[in-house]
């Protein structure tokens, strides 16, 4: 074969070779990407199996602290699990052992320390479970003033369900007018949710249409009729208006 040299010195025409890609291990990283990843994704194959090590070895810490916790709940040491969650062992499991403490904690009539200890939870919805349960033993005991103050302490979509709680214990108690209060205080709060993901979100509406038939049962269909018309949300306000349907017809059928 002719060398390009050849070529030259025989008048053809030379095809220039396309320049060679640089290999994978060759190719060096634009400085503009490196400043656009973070500290951890620019850490070497080393430093991620140690952050695996060390990330396996907190959960192992943190079981071991969940683990101790259950073992005084069950044996009835409130007190000490309390202490054992104080500090707890690792990030890990914290949540779920203050859970444990809580529940515990209303499970055997300590409601003041359980709101206690759920209000070390970090988290909103797991905090008002806990309250929830609370306001449930609360209600139970005709306590109604007690766990409407405590409902008010609830953050997020619990709202709604603390509320619902209220407004049922209000309603068996005798006091309809007080219930439908309730719901209503609960679909002025409930109109502050954003629906979520634009595609595919619905909590607002979610929330918005159990409250509609909530407020079907307590028998005001006027209001859950309002509550039905700030659904944007198609699949719930249909559910909603199915509520207030059935509910109107049973309304009208009168005494069998």
């Amino acid at each position: 074969m002719l060398s390009d040299k050849m070529k030259k010195q025989e008048g053809k025409k030379v095809i220039p070779k396309p320049a060679k890609s640089p290999s994978l291990f060759e190719a060096k990283t634009d400085p503009a990407t490196v400043r656009l990843l973070t500290p951890r994704e620019q850490w070497t194959p080393a430093q991620k199996r140690a952050d695996k090590r060390a990330e396996a070895a907190a959960y192992a810490r943190g079981l071991v602290a969940y683990d101790q916790v259950l073992a005084l709940i069950g044996a009835g040491d409130l007190a000490g699990a309390v202490r054992a969650v104080t500090p707890f062992q690792g990030a890990h499991y914290f949540v779920q052992a203050i859970q444990a403490v809580a529940q515990a904690q209303v499970q055997a009539g300590e409601l003041l320390a359980a709101v206690a200890t759920a209000q070390r939870l970090p988290y909103a919805d797991t905090k008002g479970d806990i309250i929830g349960t609370v306001i449930q033993a609360l209600v139970q005991r005709d306590e109604i003033a007690a766990a409407q103050w405590l409902a008010a302490t609830v953050t997020g979509f619990r709202y709604v369900s603390v509320m619902k709680q209220i407004a049922t214990a209000q309603q068996q108690a005798g006091d309809v007018e007080a219930a439908r209060r309730t719901l209503v205080q609960t679909r002025v709060y409930a109109e502050g949710f954003g629906e979520g993901d634009s595609r595919s979100g619905f909590f607002r509406s979610y929330y918005l249409s159990e409250i509609a038939k909530a407020q079907v049962r307590l028998g005001d269909v006027a209001g859950a009729t309002d509550t039905a018309q700030l659904i944007t949300h198609q699949e719930e306000q249909s559910w909603a208006l199915r509520a207030i349907a059935e509910g109107t017809a049973h309304e009208n059928a009168g005494p069998i």
